[in-house]
C-alpha cells in the first residue's frame, strides 16, 4: 500500500467535495461510502454498478470526483472512464485490486484520462478499507480542486526565486536515474517514444506497489519499443536498457567492476516505495558519472538524495511546472537550489539525447 507523506500541494478544505462512487460489489460500495462521509467535507451523491450507470449519473450529477472500480461487468471500469472523459470530464480515481489484470488495465485507464488510482488487497476485508481510508480522502481533496480540461500547471507558484545549480556531466553519462509519482505511468511512455536507445542503463523509481511495477514495465516497452524490464536484486545494469524498480521496496545501485548491479531491499524509513531518494542516494556514493531526473509527482520525494547529488556537482534536472501533471517532487528539487535545469518534458528529452551520446 502507498502511504502519501504530508506534502503542501494539498489543498485547503474549503467546501463540500462531491464525489460518485462506481462499483459492482454491494459491500465495497457500502464500505466506500461509510469511509468517504466520515469526512464532513466529503459528500456521496451517487452510486454506480456498472460503467453505463456510471456515465449516467456522472453527466447528471456532475461530481467533483469519481472513485471507479477497474473490474466489473459490461466493459469494467476502463471502458467507463474512457466515455466520461470524452462527455463529462471529471477527476477519476481507479480502485483497484493488487493483480496483474487489475494493473494493466489501471494503467490504461491512466492514459484514457483517470488521474489517480489506489491499489486495494484482492479480499474485501475491514483491515484493507481501514488502510486505504486517509489515502483515499487525501486525494478526493486533492483532484477535486483540480479538475481535468485545465492547464498542467496544477498548484500556483509560490514566488520563491530558483537557484539552480548548472551542473553539466563530466563527459558521457553512464547511469540515468529517473524519480516520478503521480503522472508518470502516462508521461513517461510519451518521454521514452521521443528518447533515442541510450548508452548506458536506465532505471525508473516510480511510486507504485507490486505486481504494478511488473505491468508498467510491459507497458513502457510495448508503448515505446525499448528494452524495458523490471528489476530484481543482483540485477546487472546493460547499456540501452531501461530498468523499473521493483513496486513496495527500495533499489540501490552499486558498482561491480565496470558494471553496476540492482540491490532491492525494503527500507521502513522511507515513507513510500520505491523511494527516489533511496535510488539517487546509492548513486551519490557509488555511482561515477550519473544524471538524475525528477519528473511529475506529490510531494518531495528526490530532495534529500538531490541534495547530497548536488554536494558531488552531479547534474540533476527537474520537470517544470507548465508540463507537470503534479508540481510537488520537481518544484521541492527546484526550489531547493539542487537542479541543473528545470526543463519542459519536450527539452528534457533533448537534454538527455544530447548529454548522452557517445
Amino acid at each position: 500500500m502507498i502511504r502519501l507523506p504530508f506534502f503542501s500541494e494539498t489543498a485547503p478544505r474549503r467546501r463540500t467535495v462531491t464525489v460518485l462512487v462506481v462499483d459492482d460489489s454491494g459491500f465495497m460500495r457500502m464500505a466506500l461510502r461509510k469511509m468517504l462521509e466520515r469526512d464532513p467535507a466529503i459528500r456521496v451523491v451517487g452510486e454506480a454498478t456498472t460503467g453505463e450507470e456510471a456515465l449516467r449519473l456522472a453527466r447528471v450529477q456532475r461530481p467533483d470526483v469519481v472513485t471507479m472500480d477497474v473490474e466489473m461487468p459490461g466493459g469494467g471500469g476502463l471502458e467507463a472512464t474512457r466515455l466520461i472523459m470524452e462527455q463529462c470530464p471529471t477527476s477519476i480515481i481507479m480502485v483497484s485490486s493488487l493483480t496483474k489484470m487489475a494493473a494493466d488495465t489501471t494503467l490504461k485507464a491512466l492514459a484514457c484520462g483517470a488521474v489517480d488510482y489506489i491499489p486495494k488487497a484482492s479480499s474485501f476485508v475491514d483491515l484493507d478499507i481501514v488502510a486505504i481510508e486517509r489515502e483515499l480522502c487525501r486525494k478526493i481533496h486533492y483532484w477535486a480542486e483540480r479538475r481535468p480540461l485545465q492547464k498542467p500547471a496544477l498548484v500556483k507558484k509560490s514566488g520563491r526565486p530558483l537557484a539552480l545549480s548548472a551542473v553539466q556531466p563530466r563527459g558521457v553519462p553512464d547511469l540515468v536515474l529517473i524519480g516520478a509519482s503521480t503522472g508518470g505511468p502516462k508521461l513517461l511512455p510519451q518521454m521514452f517514444r521521443e528518447l533515442p536507445r541510450l548508452p548506458c542503463p536506465v532505471v525508473i523509481a516510480l511510486h507504485m506497489p507490486p505486481v504494478y511495477t511488473q505491468s508498467f514495465a510491459e507497458h513502457l516497452a510495448a508503448d515505446s519499443g525499448h528494452d524495458v524490464i523490471e528489476g530484481h536484486d543482483g540485477l546487472v545494469l546493460k547499456g540501452g536498457q531501461v530498468v523499473v524498480a521493483p513496486g513496495g521496496t527500495d533499489s540501490h545501485v552499486q558498482p561491480v567492476g565496470r558494471h553496476y548491479t540492482l540491490r532491492v531491499k525494503r527500507e521502513e524509513h522511507y515513507g513510500i516505495h520505491p523511494s527516489v531518494d533511496a535510488l539517487f542516494l546509492s548513486a551519490a556514493q557509488h555511482a561515477r558519472n550519473p544524471v538524475a531526473v525528477v519528473l511529475t509527482g506529490m510531494g518531495d520525494d528526490g530532495l534529500r538524495g538531490g541534495r547530497e547529488l548536488a554536494k558531488r556537482q552531479l547534474p540533476l534536472l527537474a520537470q517544470n511546472e507548465e508540463s507537470s501533471l503534479v508540481y510537488g517532487m520537481p518544484r521541492a528539487v527546484a526550489e531547493a537550489g539542487v537542479a541543473s535545469e528545470v526543463l519542459s518534458t519536450q527539452l528534457l528529452v533533448q537534454r538527455l539525447t544530447q548529454w548522452c551520446q557517445p
